[in-house]
């Protein structure tokens, strides 16, 4: 047997190994064992970038390693600026760290994704992040900022934003600022995920966005007749969660969501939408205070297309009677996903052989989802560069 040292192993397969390393620290020692990995290691361990502002440690010479460092500039793809409040955006201005950042935006020639939360935002870095956004395909998430005054995206500038998360509040972003946002972005924006809306969604329902094929509207302080309105108004959605909105909408006219495949809503609303739309894949969601397990009704046999997929997020489902009658009115479904408190015993034969009298040419897949799935660590500024 011939021995291969570490340094003579092919390219490729050294790639495989720094792909294989899953946690930063892991990353951070490979990087530095020789410089040929140093080289493979990087690029991956910078690929997602979180600063937290605020902290003690010196993010102007963190920020001066990263310009000296074209290599990693160019590896993140994804960067996650945080503030240190939980709860709220902190109440002084965050200008100074912005400032540090924006310096480093142009070297970033392979970002695509930047997520802002509970920052105290300045006009200029806002003015460089849209300059960015018009230069380059960005998919963008604000969460809980502080907004400044004057920053509005002007129609001829054209912003090339493919995904934007957006929360609307009563005081922040302006009106004008998420009118200007979407007029910009009306010819890339093809997914869009709004958080609470505080009826400024009637407001901009009037904005057409041609390519919006994928829509969220959360958040407990959404107006169903904005809801209602905005959905309405967008022809193109093939793909529309509603989150915490449980109660039916006000009257949608038929023709509207013609092209609805993916619906993810309450049992209300799933009863609401799919009759006469072609919807495929119908996941279910339920609010903590349902417990009845007949909230499914006929109205998903009304859809006009077939239903392979069923999700349901129950804590009711505790025998086989219901997917009975789950494969007996949807007799095309590929797709069959429940979930179940731990503590309630599965009677997965019984299920499966339920399901097999029913499809006695293929079964299709049953499968108990879990609750919650655990996000992977991002690594920060400091730890990396530490």
């Amino acid at each position: 047997m011939v021995a291969i040292g570490l340094l003579d192993i092919p390219p490729e397969i050294q790639l495989q190994i720094a792909e294989f390393a899953e946690t930063p620290q892991t990353l951070k020692a490979l990087s530095v064992t020789s410089r040929s990995l140093r080289s493979i290691a990087q690029p991956i361990l910078f690929k997602k970038l979180r600063i937290d502002l605020g902290t003690k440690l010196g993010l102007r010479g963190s920020v001066d390693d990263l310009l000296a460092n074209p290599r990693i500039c160019a590896a993140i793809r994804i960067l996650h600026l945080r503030g240190l409040s939980l709860t709220r955006p902190r109440p002084h201005s965050d200008d100074k760290q912005l400032s540090h950042i924006q310096t480093v935006l142009p070297k970033m020639i392979g970002l695509r994704k930047v997520l802002i939360s509970y920052v105290n935002l300045s006009k200029t870095f806002l003015d460089a992040l849209l300059g960015t956004a018009a230069n380059m395909p960005l998919q963008i998430s604000l969460e809980r900022n502080i907004y400044p005054d004057g920053v509005i995206p002007t129609p001829h500038i054209r912003l090339q934003i493919s995904y934007l998360d957006l929360r609307l509040t009563l005081d922040y972003p302006s009106l004008e600022f998420c009118r200007s946002l979407f007029h910009a972005s009306a010819t890339t924006l093809t997914r869009l995920n709004i958080q609470g809306d505080e009826g400024k969604l009637v407001k901009l329902a009037d904005i057409d966005l041609p390519f919006l094929h994928d829509l969220t509207i959360s958040g407990t302080e959404v107006s169903r007749t904005g809801a209602a309105a905005f959905i309405t108004a967008q022809k193109a959605i093939r793909k529309l969660n509603l989150w915490y909105t449980i109660r039916p909408l006000p009257p949608i006219p038929p023709n509207a969501l013609p092209n609805l495949q993916e619906l993810k809503a309450s049992p209300e609303l799933v009863n609401q939408l799919v009759p006469g739309r072609p919807v495929e894949a119908i996941e279910v969601i339920f609010s903590l205070r349902e417990c009845d397990e007949d909230w499914f009704g006929e109205e998903v046999t009304q859809s006009t297309a077939r239903v392979r997929m069923l999700r349901a997020y129950s804590t009711t489902i505790s025998d086989a009677r219901m997917v009975k009658r789950m494969v007996t009115i949807l007799p095309f479904l590929e797709n069959l996903w429940l979930s179940v408190f731990d503590d309630v015993s599965w009677p997965f034969r019984s299920i499966t052989k339920t399901l097999a009298a029913h499809f006695p040419s293929g079964t299709p897949q049953c499968r108990r989802s879990p609750h919650y799935t655990q996000m992977p660590q991002v690594p920060t500024l400091q730890s990396v560069l530490s």
